[in-house]
């Protein structure tokens, strides 16, 4: 039975913990397992003992981001989880879990890619390490396999590739790894997509019917019209979600989390 691991790596909360939690009351639990990194110690509502026994302090764009992240892949694969999905506390689940269930093959991994131009000058520094066809970006969110996972968390050279100041390790590390291992066909790419991917973001670069005005959007409101074309789109998850989100409907205010209900648990 594949066991699916959600990776949470937070600084206090979960902004819509409760919808997760109802997302996954009534699966079988023997499916999934929970991880919470925090940064701050702040008590959760329903989440509090899947919290690790061992957090570290962490830093925006530096590499204790991948060191934490680690951590998350060391407790999965440790539970021999058949794959790690890199959560924010600003994720929310965009499907029926049986749906990311039945998506998610034990051989593949799965990355949203930019475009290699987007590595450099950043990455300059790591060129004294590997060979630049090696060196990939992606968004930090993405889903490991067991196998990449036990890879990372194993062979650690990578982190001294991407640390220094500028790398942003976070969207370099992993995907560098695994490609410079050779192991690219075993990985699904999305090329720089939003709802494509396989966690949804809004960056302003990105082709969307729904495109931020400036850089990556994060949401208080979302219109009903584009809420509903991400239940639609291939995307599982979506990114950057306010904790006071809601959904516009001809200027009327629906909840998020009991409007998604309806249509993701199933």
């Amino acid at each position: 039975m594949k066991v699916i691991g959600f990776c949470f790596l937070i600084y206090d909360k979960i902004n819509h913990e409760e919808l997760w939690y109802k997302w996954l009351n009534n699966i079988d639990k023997n499916k999934y397992r929970i991880y919470i990194h925090y940064k701050n110690d702040v008590k959760l509502k329903y989440f509090e003992k899947f919290k690790l026994k061992k957090c570290i302090n962490t830093q925006y764009s530096h590499i204790s981001l991948v060191k934490a992240q680690n951590l998350l892949l060391e407790a999965s694969v440790k539970d021999n989880c058949s794959h790690q999905i890199l959560l924010s506390h600003a994720c929310i689940p965009l499907k029926p879990f049986h749906h990311v269930y039945s998506k998610l093959f034990d051989q593949f991994s799965y990355f949203n890619k930019a475009d290699d131009e987007f590595c450099f000058p950043r990455c300059n520094d790591t060129l004294k390490f590997i060979k630049k066809k090696f060196i990939k970006k992606s968004s930090q969110w993405c889903i490991l396999n067991n196998k990449h996972a036990k890879i990372l968390i194993s062979e650690s050279d990578y982190l001294d590739w991407f640390n220094y100041k500028k790398a942003v390790p976070d969207e370099h590390c992993y995907l560098s790894k695994l490609y410079h291992s050779k192991l690219d066909n075993e990985i699904v790419i999305t090329p720089n997509l939003a709802s494509g991917a396989t966690t949804f973001t809004n960056w302003s670069n990105m082709c969307y019917p729904y495109p931020s005005d400036n850089g990556l959007k994060n949401y208080n409101v979302i219109l009903k019209d584009e809420i509903d074309f991400l239940l639609k789109e291939a995307c599982l998850f979506g990114r950057k979600f306010n904790i006071e989100c809601v959904i516009n409907d001809n200027n009327n205010s629906i909840d998020l989390t009991q409007y998604l209900l309806t249509r993701i648990c199933k």
